[in-house]
C-alpha cells in the first residue's frame, strides 16, 4: 500500500468514528472551506485581471498620444548634428562659415550646453552662423555679450548655446 493509500485509509477510519452529528460538521466545514479556497482564488484573479484591464487602458491612451503628435513629429526637422558633441558642431560649422580664425574656445558647459568664445568676428556672418546653428542642429542662444572692437563691423562674443 502507498502512503496516499494509508492516509485515505486513515482519515476514512478517523470520519468513521465520528457520530452523525460530527460528520455533518466535518462535511459542512470542509465545503466551507472549499468554497472560501475557491472564491480566495477568484477575488484574485479578478484583481489581477483590473489591473491589466488599467495597464491596457493607460496604453491605449500612450498609443492615441503618440497617434495624434505623429504627423508633428515627422514635419519636424532633423538637427543635422544629431550625435555629434557640441563642440564637433561649432568647429566644423565655424570653419564652413570662415569664422574658424575668430574661434577662442568652445568648452561644454551645464547640460547638453555649450560656451563659444570669438574675438574679432564679423558681426554679419556671426549672425548668419547663429541662425543656422538654430535651423540646421536645433541649437539657440541661451545668453550672448559682443562687445564692439576698433575694427568696424567685427565683435567680440561670448555666447552659451543649449539645445532646443
Amino acid at each position: 500500500m502507498s502512503a496516499r493509500e494509508v492516509l485515505i485509509e486513515r482519515v476514512s477510519e478517523w470520519y468513521d468514528g465520528l457520530q452523525p452529528r460530527e460528520q455533518t460538521v466535518v462535511r459542512v466545514g470542509g465545503l466551507a472551506a472549499a468554497a472560501l479556497v475557491v472564491l480566495s482564488v477568484v477575488l484574485q484573479l479578478h484583481a489581477v485581471v483590473n489591473r491589466a484591464e488599467k495597464r491596457l487602458a493607460a496604453k491605449r491612451d500612450d498609443v492615441a498620444f503618440i497617434t495624434s503628435v505623429l504627423p508633428e513629429l515627422r514635419a519636424a526637422p532633423v538637427p543635422q548634428g544629431a550625435g555629434s558633441s557640441l563642440v564637433t558642431v561649432i568647429d566644423r560649422t565655424t570653419r564652413d562659415q570662415g569664422l574658424s580664425g575668430n574661434l577662442r574656445g568652445a568648452d561644454p558647459s551645464g547640460i547638453g550646453g555649450v560656451r563659444v568664445r570669438l574675438e574679432g568676428a564679423a558681426f554679419d556672418t556671426l549672425l548668419t552662423w547663429l541662425l543656422r546653428l538654430e535651423r540646421e542642429y536645433g541649437l539657440r542662444v541661451q545668453s550672448a555679450t559682443l562687445e564692439k572692437t576698433d575694427a568696424p563691423g567685427r565683435v567680440n562674443a561670448n555666447l552659451s548655446l543649449v539645445p532646443g
